[in-house]
């Protein structure tokens, strides 16, 4: 077994296109890390100062006053799910701050933006890159002289399960974990708050998306070797997250959004994953009180779940159909 998974290592980086793959992945974390320090970078001096004369140009109307008042009364339904009172305060006074170009890092916003975006990116080129690795056997013909040399299915099954495994792996915590110590040392570098508890959520996510990435890379692998087609594979994934989302919209069923894709993904990376479901009850009538939640335990068993139900059945066919009837 040892002997066929460096084998399939080997064959796994030796393909152009997914050497490609992950080196576009490591290029996406590492523009989007540049991007977020360029565009959090510190205020100037001259930007301060602009920003405090436009903040005393603004009149103090009546007008203004009684939106600030509405506001404070209900922040979520004036500005929407998720906003406080503090955020009415921002929106509605003349403070400097409102007139700033842009605003300083914060490790926890980044969290729940560009760090986030980087999870999911990364995922989706290990997703293809694992449909092409074993997509290329079966267009090549190459399976069938494969499992001359070793006709033992299962072990060629699962040593290229491995292969695609331990790469995906690597490559998600390489440019996953480069993209958070790069977002580190630039919030040491400007003195931005970096707590322990800021950092534990960072910790736990970038866990969490190695874990998401390398997962979503088996399950693509074990697609594409259940329908021996990469083409086949990408387009199940996309039409059933895509898909999922717009049935929520139609099906006359309560509470259906709990189960989609998409927000159980978010569930399992998020810090804390909150939503709104329009196929609840409550939405339907029009009195929601708050936003549902996902935990993570949710969506890591949701995600899981449709791991284990991929590969068993790609195993178990893999070991029973014709290699030959492609």
């Amino acid at each position: 077994m040892i002997h066929l998974l460096r084998v399939e290592l080997a064959r796994y980086r030796s393909r152009r296109i997914i050497a490609l793959l992950l080196l576009l992945a490591a290029l996406l974390a590492a523009l989007v890390a540049v991007k977020s320090a360029w565009d959090t970078r510190p205020i100037t001096t001259q930007e301060a100062a602009t920003a405090r004369a436009n903040a005393e140009m603004v009149p103090e109307s009546g007008e203004v006053e009684q939106q600030l008042t509405s506001c404070l009364a209900n922040p979520e339904r004036y500005l929407g799910p998720g906003f406080t009172a503090q955020d009415c305060r921002d929106n509605f006074t003349g403070s400097p701050g409102n007139y700033l170009p842009r605003k300083p890092l914060d490790l926890t916003g980044t969290l729940k933006g560009n760090g986030l975006g980087v999870a999911l990116a990364v995922a989706g080129l290990l997703v293809i890159a694992a449909s092409t690795f074993a997509g290329s056997d079966w267009a090549s013909g190459s399976m069938v002289t494969q499992l001359l040399f070793e006709p033992r299915r299962s072990r060629v099954w699962v040593a290229k399960a491995l292969a695609v495994t331990v790469a995906s792996g690597l490559v998600a915590l390489v440019t996953i974990g480069g993209f958070w110590l790069a977002m580190y040392l630039v919030a040491v570098d400007r003195d931005v708050p970096h707590g322990s508890a800021v950092m534990s959520d960072v910790g736990w996510h970038v866990l969490r998306a190695v874990l998401f990435a390398t997962g979503a890379a088996l399950g693509a692998y074990a697609l594409t070797m259940l329908f021996r087609h990469s083409v086949a594979t990408l387009s199940l994934l996309f039409v059933y997250s895509v898909g999922g989302e717009i049935l929520t919209f139609l099906v006359p069923v309560d509470n259906v959004g709990r189960w989609t894709l998409g927000n159980n993904v978010y569930g399992w990376l998020e810090t804390r994953m909150e939503f709104f479901d329009p196929t609840s009850r409550c939405a339907r009538l029009g009195d929601c009180d708050g936003l549902q939640h996902i935990s993570h335990l949710q969506g890591g068993l949701y995600l899981l779940g449709l791991l284990v139900l991929v590969v068993a059945l790609s195993w178990l066919l893999f070991r029973r159909r014709d290699v030959g009837a492609v």
